[in-house]
């Protein structure tokens, strides 16, 4: 929830994703620890929740506009930086 607290004072659009890895959690259950945590964001005006982590950062990726800021919190990080990499390949 900080984590959200944090990120809801910061940016316009916030992507929630939940993936395979719940740390033991029940299906839903990390995304609404998440949502709260942006209750009472200060600038987000757009939250959206994806399931898939790599369905998530390419959501996020097709977003950007020139000028735009796009932090990505990985939980898969060598698989993630992978496609982050191929992501940028495939544009150039």
């Amino acid at each position: 929830r900080q984590q959200t607290e944090i990120l809801g004072n910061a940016f316009d659009d916030v992507i929630l994703y939940q993936d395979a890895c719940q740390r033991g959690r029940a299906d839903g259950e990390v995304i609404a620890l998440l949502r709260e945590g942006l209750a009472n964001a200060r600038r987000t005006r757009q939250i959206d929740a994806i399931t898939g982590e790599f369905l998530a950062i390419d959501t996020a990726l097709a977003r950007l506009q020139a000028g735009d800021l796009c932090l990505i919190l990985i939980d898969q990080v060598e698989e993630a930086l992978a496609h982050i990499a191929a992501r940028i390949a495939e544009a150039s």
